[in-house]
């Protein structure tokens, strides 16, 4: 059998050793050249930079391969949250809906025909629920469930990349023990972004491109708080067109999400929680493709290797 390449000492040793002879690293898999097996694991390393078309490739093959596990993965908390999601929506909008069916005071009969929402409260105050609904909502899904949920799946697919397997159980307990230095990070890049949105929605816009890798930071380097915001900028600095056209096709998947929810059903709750769901089905191919992407930043300015990937899931694992 021919020599295998480690991923520890990017020496050759002879085949099937258990162990590195010189670091005593154990080998978590056979770490050959991917050009000597078409069957490796593709892990983190590459040639060249990747384009923003084989990130999503690699990513869909990912997720194609191992849907059902990373679907489940996501479904632990995203699924409760979106009800919860949909149920506060619908509660904080429920009188700008009201207004279709008000009833004449007079006759104690609907008013004819159609009336505008937003007619029960008015204008401004309709205007202002939007606004609150937004803001409450939007920063509890995209504040709390979604970088919860994107982290557990870049944890599942970083343990893929390896050619590991792990269970919906073991992910989550390794997430849950960096999860205060992920909140440190996530909760003021979503308030930072929620007062952007709110004063003339560019601000809100940009800061949540220079925040994109901020839960992966957090996750993979543990960094937390201020910290992890300039450092998710930094890297999206690097190489700010590939973010962009990738948070481009994202937003294009999302806006198919809506679409076809649109189509599908009616009414706040129904439409709401059918959107979130199709996101979820969509949610693990920007989850991968964001976390290649930042491998391969990191690859390309810093050096990163699989050796240094399985360091870090290594001490998530095993608590260090």
């Amino acid at each position: 059998m021919p020599d295998e390449f480690c991923i520890h000492c990017q020496q050759t040793h002879e085949a099937g050793a258990a162990f590195c002879p010189a670091t005593r690293e154990s080998s978590p898999r056979p770490a050959v050249p991917p050009a000597a097996s078409a069957s490796a694991p593709p892990g983190v390393g590459g040639p060249s930079e990747k384009g923003i078309v084989d990130l999503l490739q690699q990513a869909f093959a990912l997720y194609k391969q191992h849907a059902r596990s990373l679907l489940l993965v996501a479904a632990i908390i995203f699924v409760p949250g979106a009800l919860a999601h949909a149920c506060a929506r619908t509660a904080i909008l429920a009188p700008t809906v009201m207004a279709a069916v008000a009833l004449d005071p007079a006759t104690h009969l609907p008013y004819p025909g159609t009336m505008p929402v937003g007619m029960l409260v008015g204008p401004f105050a309709a205007m202002m629920l939007g606004l609150l609904a937004a803001a409450v909502t939007g920063l509890f899904l995209n504040g709390v469930i979604i970088p919860l949920t994107q982290g557990a799946l870049a944890l599942a697919a970083a343990n893929l990349l390896l050619g590991r397997e792990a269970t919906w159980q073991e992910l989550w307990t390794w997430l849950l023990r960096r999860v205060a230095v992920i909140f440190s990070a996530i909760i003021p890049a979503a308030l930072l972004t929620g007062v952007g949105f709110f004063f003339l929605f560019i601000p809100g816009v940009v800061l949540a491109f220079f925040f994109t890798f901020v839960p992966l930071v957090a996750l993979f380097e543990g960094v937390g708080g201020t910290a992890a915001l300039r450092r998710s900028y930094e890297l999206v600095r690097a190489d700010w067109l590939r973010v962009l056209l990738l948070l481009i096709a994202f937003a294009l998947l999302s806006m198919v999400a809506q679409f076809c929810a649109g189509l599908l059903l009616h009414g706040l709750f129904g439409t709401r929680l059918l959107q979130d769901l199709l996101t979820l089905l969509l949610l693990p191919i920007p989850v991968i493709a964001s976390l290649l992407l930042y491998f391969d930043i990191r690859r390309k300015h810093e050096g990163f290797s699989d050796a240094q990937l399985v360091a870090i899931v290594d001490e998530l694992r095993d608590g260090r």
